[in-house]
């Protein structure tokens, strides 16, 4: 859906959740090249900027939630194509950060890409807060019991972690490649943009680092938990299967054909019998104790 909005030195087009006849008015009325067209449909289209002839490209990635099971937090490329008096803004889903975007009259094309750039790293920050106040439920839920499913939410976010940072990253790059075209950062409020933008990627970065390495701390403690579980659980079984190896033997040696000591005494070999069996399971008792299993 094309949304196209007249400022005083430039019009905005923004293109919305497009389908076919969107990029064909955009190959057609707007001259987009095709192969530029194609990034835009891939979902996996990395930071960076390009130049044509006409007009130039840079693919930023923000953060977004699936709305539906509320549980997938990952990046979608959001698409800015620019030229001498029109910006035009594609993404291939509903980009909500696009109707913070300070803009006036006054406001330049420059501007108006550095505040969309400074917009998308203050939504990495807000996105990370809540993903971390996961992380801290997820924990206080494995400390009363280990689930799978609260382990499960942890890789997510893990999961999360890593698109994360790729998609500052790449927004970095980007920020710094803009700076380096000729005349694109060139009045003050346009610096200013930039230096808050830059700090807020920056601040991005260092937030996703800690939290990352809080997860790891968080995931290998509650891994060192389950291996001393399982561990609890496999020298239980090695114990109580030494505890009824012993009747086997027992009645296996008495079970053969052979004359063996105390089978004419039935009284005696179960004495003999009882005691073995209490010595036994004594012992396994008192392991089992020392190892804290029982």
């Amino acid at each position: 859906m094309f949304v196209t909005e007249k400022l005083k030195t430039f019009s905005w087009v923004n293109v919305g959740n497009p389908d076919h006849h969107d990029f064909e008015k955009l190959r057609t009325e707007y001259k987009i090249d095709e192969d530029n067209i194609l990034d835009i449909l891939d979902p996996d289209e990395q930071p960076r900027l390009e130049i044509e002839d006409d007009y130039k490209v840079i693919i930023v990635r923000f953060p977004i939630i699936n709305r539906e099971t509320d549980t997938v937090w990952h990046t979608e490329p959001l698409s800015i194509i620019y030229s001498t008096n029109r910006v035009i803004t594609v993404c291939r889903k509903r980009c909500d950060l696009l109707d913070k975007i300070k803009k006036s009259e006054k406001t330049s094309r420059e501007e108006f890409i550095l505040n969309i750039i400074y917009y998308i790293a203050e939504s990495y920050l807000r996105f990370l807060k809540e993903l971390n106040k996961r992380v801290i439920e997820s924990k206080k839920a494995l400390q009363e019991h280990i689930r799978k499913k609260d382990l499960m939410a942890l890789l997510e976010v893990e999961n999360s972690y890593t698109l994360y940072m790729a998609g500052i990253k790449g927004n970095v790059a980007v920020l710094d490649k803009l700076e380096k075209v000729r005349g694109f950062v060139k009045t003050e409020d346009a610096q200013e943009l930039a230096e808050d933008a830059r700090i807020e990627l920056a601040q991005a970065t260092e937030v996703v680092t800690s939290y990352s390495k809080m997860l790891k701390s968080i995931k290998e403690t509650f891994e060192s938990v389950i291996n001393m579980d399982s561990n609890t659980y496999i020298n239980r079984l090695t114990m109580w299967n030494i505890i009824l190896i012993a009747p086997t033997i027992v009645v296996g040696y008495y079970g053969m054909n052979v004359k063996l000591p105390f089978a004419e005494d039935g009284r005696i070999g179960w004495v003999i019998f009882v005691l073995i069996m209490a010595l036994l399971i004594g012992y396994a008792m008192y392991a089992g104790v020392r190892r804290r299993i029982v």
